[in-house]
């Protein structure tokens, strides 16, 4: 029998008596030597198994089964990760299930030694929704339990140009996009599926039907690694931007970016972006130090936006 099949018959055999094992008759249920039943004591406690021993007559070893699964040493370096971990998601409005989760990390650190407390980082959420974060954990576990369920809910939802409308979805998908927490749903007034701001829903109610998964769904239509398909047409769009060579090199803001450096000053950006409005926002949140190179659409846009703008405070 090899070391790792003898370790884990070892086990086996401790899990099941409540009574401390001398090392001769481990050594006999093994099949081993005692002098091998101790190497085998030493392996488990470095992988993290708890085992109680007590010397004398009635002595031997004993298995704490209050933790069957073996629990690893936190250093001081991963002390600090959790703390980081904490810190930023306390600070994140769109992390439901922060005080779960800082249970579950106090009870994982308080498990192993203790160490020096580590300084947790500053974390500044800085534009967090308007919205007590309460309420936006009922609307988030209303959505849940009617996903687990597939029940359909009743929603009174807040447009952008604040317009309420009252539609029955069937909700599919929770996700976060741009900080922000949405529902991917069927939408019954459209027939269609749609993305819903939980913090726009005015009302929410759980209904007592069901409705079905559609058989062709697939979330890969609605849902990629740049955020919600559906969310207009993607456009190629060239920037060049002035005195913002590192800070457009920071991030990822479309599909298939490339960022080239033109000289000191100028940097050349290309990428595929979607929605049209959010696109100019996009450029004109950067003021004169972005320039529209293509397409001609987005030149016209962004020029209109400042005119229009501009018109505004010359009428004052």
């Amino acid at each position: 029998m090899n070391k790792a099949a003898a370790c884990i018959k070892l086990i086996q055999i401790l899990s099941v008596r409540n009574d401390y094992i001398n090392t001769e008759e481990l050594a006999d249920l093994l099949e081993t030597n005692p002098r091998n039943v101790r190497e085998y004591i030493k392996e488990l406690e470095v992988c993290g198994y708890t085992l109680e021993s007590m010397k004398g007559l009635y002595g031997g070893y004993r298995l704490d089964k209050s933790c069957m699964l073996p629990s690893l040493k936190l250093n001081g370096e991963d002390k600090k990760i959790i703390g980081n971990a904490i810190s930023y998601l306390e600070n994140k409005s769109d992390f439901i299930d922060f005080n779960s989760f800082q249970e579950v990390m106090g009870r994982i650190t308080a498990s192993v030694e203790r160490s020096n407390e580590v300084t947790p980082i500053t974390m500044i959420d800085r534009f967090p929704l308007a919205m007590d974060k309460k309420e936006l954990e009922n609307r988030y576990q209303v959505l849940q339990e009617c996903i687990e369920s597939q029940m359909k809910c009743e929603v009174t939802y807040r447009s952008a140009k604040n317009k309420e409308r009252i539609h029955t979805i069937h909700p599919y998908k929770l996700f976060v996009y741009n900080g922000t927490w949405f529902v991917l749903a069927y939408n019954e007034s459209i027939h269609d599926f749609g993305y819903f701001k939980l913090n726009r829903l005015v009302d929410i109610f759980k209904t007592r039907n069901h409705f079905t998964i559609l058989r062709g769904f697939d979330e890969k239509d609605y849902l990629d690694d740049f955020g919600m398909t559906k969310n207009g047409e993607y456009y190629e769009v060239v920037l060049e931007f002035t005195n913002l060579n590192m800070a457009i090199s920071e991030r990822v803001y479309g599909r298939h970016q490339q960022v080239t450096e033109i000289d000191s000053t100028h940097t050349r950006f290309q990428a595929e972006m979607q929605n049209k409005d959010m696109i100019a926002s996009f450029v004109m949140s950067f003021g004169k130090n972005c320039k529209v190179i293509s397409p001609l659409w987005l030149k016209d846009k962004v020029k209109k936006n400042y005119e229009d703008a501009l018109n505004q405070y010359m009428e004052e």
